[in-house]
């Protein structure tokens, strides 16, 4: 009976020292901006949160890569019914939740992006980003939604981001301010400095627009030391430029080109252009839009990104959900 047990026991240390073993394998195995993630956990001040749960997360340098690759590649950010059907779609690099005006929550994101990836995305993963306007708390929100389930995101990868409006000034084509949104992506959301920017949420402000639009170059050059950062759909509220419109995004992007301190990106490929809303339907002259910010992004060297600024709980359009 003694023999019977001490082999049980050897038995037991065998296969538990074989299960840690291969946990520290999985949680140290090759993890893309792996310091990015250890920052985060260390910053949240959460001792349950851990490196694994962050699996998912995309961080400045994969996404540099990823980004750098499909700049020429409109398809991956175009969700048609081919492009869905066959897997091609795979790539919604701008979205909003709860924390501002999105309908869907967090994990709604995340669970439709999980579901489509594993129906129609053989090979790879779907790309999302979470980018509530003007508040780390969507990002934070991601953290969260990773944490509470782990494993379970296993065809996705998520970017935690920001939206921030701004205002352009100074222009030598309009004289008067023009709102410009600016993207961040791949954010500590726990960042004292974030947090104290852009933390504020009102349940009566949607928006979150109790926050004053801040300087697009103070935006831009500040934001640049803090994730990936770049103008979002660089034609919206430009309708009313008239001619004036097409050398004002030359002039913006230019400016953008030599304040930003790190990788340079636009959305050139964003779908919302076809939709009628605030400022953004362009009508019969999208495809113009389009080939005048692509040629200038060429010739800055700033790489062409895409989305659908989702807001309803669609993954594959321009759509409130209100």
């Amino acid at each position: 009976m003694k023999k019977i047990f001490k082999i049980l026991i050897i038995i037991m240390v065998v296969f538990l020292s074989i299960a840690w073993n291969l946990y520290r394998y999985k949680v140290e195995s090759p993890m893309p901006d792996i310091e990015y993630k250890r920052t985060i956990l260390k910053q949240s001040h959460n001792i349950t949160y851990t490196l694994e749960a962050l699996r998912p997360i995309m961080g400045p340098d994969e996404l540099s890569e990823f980004i750098k690759k499909n700049d020429n590649n409109p398809q991956i950010y175009t969700p048609n019914i081919n492009n869905l059907s066959e897997g091609v779609y795979r790539a919604n690099l701008h979205m909003h939740t709860t924390m501002s005006d999105g309908t869907p929550t967090v994990e709604d994101r995340l669970n439709a992006a999980q579901d489509y990836a594993q129906r129609y995305i053989k090979d790879g993963y779907m790309l999302i980003a979470i980018t509530d306007h003007n508040t780390v708390l969507g990002a934070k929100e991601v953290i969260k939604a990773l944490e509470k389930n782990k494993r379970k995101y296993t065809k996705i990868k998520v970017i935690p981001g920001i939206e921030i409006y701004t205002e352009y000034h100074n222009s030598k084509v309009v004289s008067e301010p023009v709102q410009i949104h600016v993207l961040t992506w791949c954010i500590n959301p726990y960042d004292k400095f974030l947090n104290k920017e852009f933390y504020k949420k009102n349940k009566k402000d949607k928006w979150n627009r109790k926050l004053p639009d801040r300087d697009f170059d103070w935006v831009i050059m500040t934001m640049s030391n803090y994730g990936i950062t770049g103008p979002a759909h660089p034609a919206r509220y430009t309708s009313y430029m008239k001619e004036k419109k097409y050398p004002y995004i030359t002039e913006m992007l230019n400016r953008y080109s030599k304040l930003s301190k790190n990788i340079l990106f636009t959305e050139g490929y964003y779908q919302s252009y076809k939709v009628t809303s605030t400022g953004a339907h362009l009508g019969k002259e999208y495809d113009k839009y389009i080939n005048h910010i692509n040629l200038e992004a060429k010739k800055l060297g700033i790489i062409r990104t895409g989305s659908t600024d989702a807001h309803g709980f669609s993954l594959y359009k321009y759509d409130y959900g209100h």
